[in-house]
């Protein structure tokens, strides 16, 4: 990986740890390595299970209508090393219904280093949804599709402050591999100018980066890939305690992309997009309007419908603008405490093409951490 991208990773990580929940509240699907047992007692088993069913009914060229629809399984052990320390082994399996072979089966390790408000994990850490990157910048079903994210983060976490930042190893070279090493990383921050009588008015801030190069690979005379994305933005949420109304949220975004590779292989080198969001949370669930307005907009790996150009390998084809209203309705149902059923259904509007699609979806999350006790051994 050239030192470039490091680089400019190295100097916005530093401009930035002053400054989520950002847009969409994924929560519910969180299941974060975390320090899980005690010295007296270091051993414990966690289970990780997401099924999901997920329909897009997409007839538009950007992106085509598919179904998702699955298991994935992550059993561990875990070892409190000391009171800072803890280590976690175990396998992600993941079987895709309709398929009689494994979509993934490999291993899952980390190591968590927690200190006053700081983590660092080497190894598998909380990737997709736990960086709470706008769907934009991070594309949802990247939870549904992709293997654990593993690398490295750095988290820190206050009362006011919340701060994520990552690099993300996706595909290792060695001397003359035949294709190229590939590398995202980013950062997530949120600044809480306010926190008074349930009234919380933040500050926000993200980026992300992907590169793809190397240079001891068999593919010397294919030219690298480096591109960029940056948001900033602002949200005002207010909960109440009472009522069929349980809160509101108000949140605007601008975003950036750029592409700074030396030879340009996307019809467009730099674009922007408006993202605005508003949530009504009541006791039958939750209900959120967001509009986007992008122009020549490209994220890599973010939500499929935001870009401008297709994620259709076979094509071409790209839309200078793009503006939907995308209307989501939302609810979860907390099984005990360690399970949840999430429910979703997504209709937008695409003004350009003027049509209407959406997609439907459910979930069924389990999180359960057991500690494995000496008299049990």
């Amino acid at each position: 990986m050239s030192n470039k991208f490091i680089s400019v990773f190295i100097i916005i990580l530093g401009f930035s740890v002053n400054p989520l929940m950002a847009q969409l509240d994924n929560t519910g699907f969180e299941q974060r390595i975390k320090k899980d047992s005690t010295i007296e007692d270091p051993f414990s088993f966690s289970l990780r299970v997401l099924s999901f069913n997920k329909n897009n009914e997409y007839f538009n060229r950007i992106v085509k209508g598919y179904t998702l629809f699955g298991t994935r399984f992550i059993p561990s052990i875990g070892y409190q090393l000391n009171e800072q320390v803890n280590i976690q082994a175990g396998v992600f399996l993941q079987k895709d219904f309709g398929n009689n072979n494994l979509t993934y089966s490999i291993p899952y390790f980390s190591i968590l280093y927690n200190w006053n408000h700081s983590q660092l994990i080497f190894g598998n850490y909380n990737g997709s949804i736990h960086h709470r990157m706008l769907e934009p910048l991070e594309d949802f079903e990247r939870l549904l599709v992709d293997a654990p994210e593993n690398g490295l983060q750095y988290l820190y976490n206050t009362e006011r402050i919340f701060f994520d930042a990552w690099i993300n190893w996706e595909k290792m070279i060695y001397q003359d591999s035949p294709f190229k090493e590939e590398v995202s990383g980013g950062l997530v921050s949120q600044y809480d100018l306010f926190k008074e009588n349930g009234n919380t008015a933040s500050l926000h801030y993200q980026f992300r980066g992907y590169h793809k190069a190397g240079q001891i690979d068999a593919l010397r005379g294919q030219p690298l890939i480096t591109r960029f994305n940056n948001a900033i933005g602002l949200s005002f949420e207010s909960k109440t305690k009472n009522g069929f109304v349980h809160g509101h949220k108000w949140e605007g975004y601008f975003l950036h992309y750029i592409d700074n590779s030396p030879q340009f292989r996307l019809p467009y080198t730099q674009g922007y997009g408006y993202y605005l969001n508003g949530t009504l949370e009541t006791s039958v669930g939750d209900f959120m309007l967001s509009y986007w307005q992008g122009d020549h907009f490209y994220s890599y790996k973010g939500g499929r419908l935001y870009q401008s150009y297709t994620t259709d390998p076979n094509s071409r084809f790209f839309e200078d603008e793009r503006k939907l209203l995308i209307l989501r309705l939302m609810n979860e149902f907390n099984i005990g405490e360690s399970s949840t059923l999430l429910l979703r259904f997504e209709p937008y509007w695409d003004f350009n093409n003027r049509s209407i699609e959406f997609s439907h979806a459910i979930y069924f999350n389990i999180f359960k951490t057991i500690p494995i006790n000496k008299k049990n051994r």
